[in-house]
């Protein structure tokens, strides 16, 4: 249940939720200073409110469904409805214990979530597919699920997609949800790749540069956002564009923006790039527990070279 706050009530949620935020980042942190596995059993106050309280912009609904009783993992089938088209797509979400360099991406059980960034990066992809004909697309960061890069290569007709992320178990996930999907193994692949350490690390069977690069939510950590700079300057043909979602959260946004430039990118920052999800946002805007600096992705298209006439979407 959500509560609209007022007055001198919404100062003192807003006061409360940004120590809940600080409180957050620091589990984290600490997290991953360990080495071994985290214990998620929540035996503090702090390992209760590290729980997200925001999930997701209800744009792709998931439900269960069965495909065998192995216990290391349950399915379920994540779904869009797009001017009355479905789209749809079956996840595998593993049920193990994580280390402390697992965590990113998941919610503090262990279990796999998606991200607002993820599923409204999905979701804009579905609404654009006629912009990806054809094209050679590389995802970096997808996570666990590869959400945007996998739900592209169901339903694009693009030439090509590889999808990554620099985490091996994460890897190992996707790989089981190609399988299940049927995916066409010639033209939907995925590797583990690391940001700054890419060279010779993607598959030798697909280009090393590409169409076009999708990323969402990965800019929070300050010495991972030039390694990623990098990583898209490397990857991205010279006429391609990046779109890269994440949420301003804090200075995390800008100051990768400014980066981007410094390396020569020619960036657009876009604040409304869908009516339904700028309509989800404006509704969401009345929740206590949404905060529009932490959970609104922003747009930001990157390109090597200035095109005049480029193709927006």
């Amino acid at each position: 249940m959500s509560a609209v706050c007022n007055g001198t009530h919404h100062h003192q949620h807003r006061k409360n939720r940004n120590e809940v935020a600080r409180r957050r980042w620091k589990i984290l942190a600490r997290a991953l200073q360990k080495n071994g596995e985290v214990d998620t059993t929540p035996n503090d106050v702090d390992d209760i409110i590290s729980v997200r309280r925001f999930t997701t912009f209800d744009l792709i609904m998931s439900r269960p469904i069965l495909f065998d009783s192995n216990p290391s993992a349950s399915w379920f089938e994540y779904t869009a409805t797009i001017s009355q088209e479905k789209f749809s797509l079956s996840i595998r979400h593993p049920t193990r214990t994580f280390t402390a360099a697992e965590l990113m991406g998941f919610n503090n059980t262990g279990n796999i979530c998606v991200w607002p960034s993820e599923e409204v990066l999905a979701y804009y992809i579905l609404c654009n597919l006629q912009y990806f004909s054809g094209k050679t697309i590389l995802e970096l960061g997808g996570g666990m699920t590869c959400l945007a890069g996998l739900m592209l290569a169901k339903y694009s007709t693009a030439a090509s997609i590889h999808v990554t992320d620099g985490n091996v178990s994460a890897v190992d996930n996707v790989r089981y949800i190609l399988k299940q999907n049927g995916f066409d193994e010639d033209k939907v692949t995925c590797s583990v790749l690391q940001w700054g350490d890419f060279q010779g690390k993607l598959n030798c069977k697909h280009i090393t540069t590409y169409d076009i690069i999708l990323s969402a939510d990965c800019l929070f950590f300050d010495d991972a956002r030039q390694d990623l700079v990098e990583t898209i300057w490397a990857t991205l043909k010279e006429s391609g564009v990046a779109f890269v979602m994440a949420p301003r959260r804090g200075k995390t946004y800008d100051t990768f923006l400014e980066e981007a430039k410094m390396r020569g990118f020619h960036c657009k920052s876009i604040q409304y790039y869908n009516e339904h999800v700028w309509n989800r946002h404006l509704k969401l805007k009345q929740n206590c527990d949404y905060d529009e600096n932490l959970h609104y992705p922003m747009l930001l298209q990157l390109r090597k070279s200035y095109m005049e006439n480029s193709l927006d979407i």
